[in-house]
This record gives C-alpha cells, sequence and structure tokens, in this order.
C-alpha cells in the first residue's frame, strides 16, 4: 500500500525531529503495525491559549502558548502578554487519531474501537476507495478571555478556567490506555504489517 508506506515515512521523520506527542507515540506505532490500517495527523491533547483575528478564522488564528499537559497559571499571564489582536481564548481539546483503513471492515473495527474505549465523537467516511476513521472524545473547551489584547477577566478566573481546562484535558488522556489494549486485540485479529516492520527495522 503506496499510501501506507508514505505516511509511515512522515511519522518515522516526524519522530527522528521530536514532532510527535511523546506520550501517544507507542499507540500510534502501535496502530501502524497494524496490516489494512495507519494514522495520518494525530494529537495526544492540548491545552492554550489563542488568538484569533475574527470568530472562525482558523487560518489565521495564532496560539500564544499551546502544551501537550496541563497549564500553569503562570504560563499563561506570561502568553497573554503577546496578545495583539482579535480575540482571545483559552482552549482545551481532547485527543484525536485519524485512521485510514482499505477497507468498511475495517473501518467499523476501527470505529467500534473508538466508541467502546470512551471517545464518544468517533467517526468515520468513505474517502476515494479508503476510509478514515475519526477518534474523538467530547471533552472540548473554549472560553473567551479578552479582545485586542486586552483581558476582560480576573486572575481568579483565569486560574478556575485553567484549572477545568486542565482537568478536561487529563479526562480525555485517561482514556489512551484503554484504546491502547483495544488496538493491541484487533493486531492480534488482523496481524502484524510486513511493510511496517520493513521500514521500521530500515530506520533503525
Amino acid at each position: 500500500m503506496k499510501a501506507k508506506r508514505e505516511a509511515l515515512i512522515s511519522l518515522f521523520q516526524a519522530m527522528e525531529k521530536k514532532e510527535v506527542d511523546e506520550d501517544i507515540i507507542d499507540l500510534l506505532l502501535l496502530i501502524n503495525s497494524i496490516k489494512g490500517i495507519y494514522t495520518t495527523s494525530s494529537c495526544s491533547g492540548r491545552i492554550g491559549i489563542l488568538e484569533e483575528p475574527a470568530l472562525g478564522a482558523k487560518p489565521l488564528s495564532r496560539w500564544l502558548i499551546k502544551v501537550h499537559r496541563s497549564l500553569k497559571f503562570e504560563e499563561a499571564k506570561e502568553a497573554l502578554k503577546e496578545a495583539k489582536s482579535g480575540i482571545i481564548f483559552l482552549k482545551s481539546q481532547p485527543p484525536i487519531f485519524h485512521v485510514v483503513a482499505e477497507d468498511e471492515e475495517k473501518a467499523k473495527l476501527v470505529h467500534e474501537i473508538g466508541l467502546s474505549s470512551g471517545f464518544k465523537y468517533t467517526t468515520f467516511k468513505a474517502i476515494s476507495s479508503r476510509y478514515l476513521v475519526e477518534i474523538n472524545g467530547t471533552e472540548y473547551l473554549t472560553v473567551p478571555l479578552g479582545k485586542d489584547g486586552k483581558v476582560l477577566v480576573t486572575d481568579e478566573y483565569l486560574k478556575f478556567a485553567i484549572e477545568i481546562g486542565n482537568q478536561m484535558l487529563e479526562r480525555g488522556k485517561s482514556r489512551l490506555p484503554r484504546l491502547y489494549k483495544n488496538f493491541e486485540r484487533l493486531k492480534k485479529e488482523l496481524g502484524e504489517d510486513p511493510l511496517f516492520k520493513n521500514l521500521n527495522i530500515a530506520k533503525s
């Protein structure tokens, strides 16, 4: 599968550059070692402060700070000093995995794994001759903090919002071990992909 080969090469290169979230590296390697499926863009969950020039203007948005672990109040305060224009948001987002399956049967298996692991926003759709499964949780938080460089909330409220965001992030991450175990079972069912094994040896 040419597409999987290219995806694996990109993953290994990203790992070498330290561009892959460390707490999901083992999980990504496990998923990609399974016959007939592979991952594309994935994230272990994140929290940060985002500046958007206008509501919904995602391509033009700018992260003032973004971390894949709990955010500290002092980090947030320092990052807010960099705000310039647009609406300032605190955002917390759960882990998300994009898994490509070579056929509908495998897509349904991956879809079921996502749901049974607690990722209730898991969906899948057909793309050309393949299927894309998005394993996604429900723990999203978006809180407006200010506008045009001016923070409009108190430190007390900021601490409260960060605390809630951190709790939601950890709640999403707490499902990762269950997801790993479920993919282990799927690997036993579908087998290991020789392509992954050969590429993994070649890069070592």
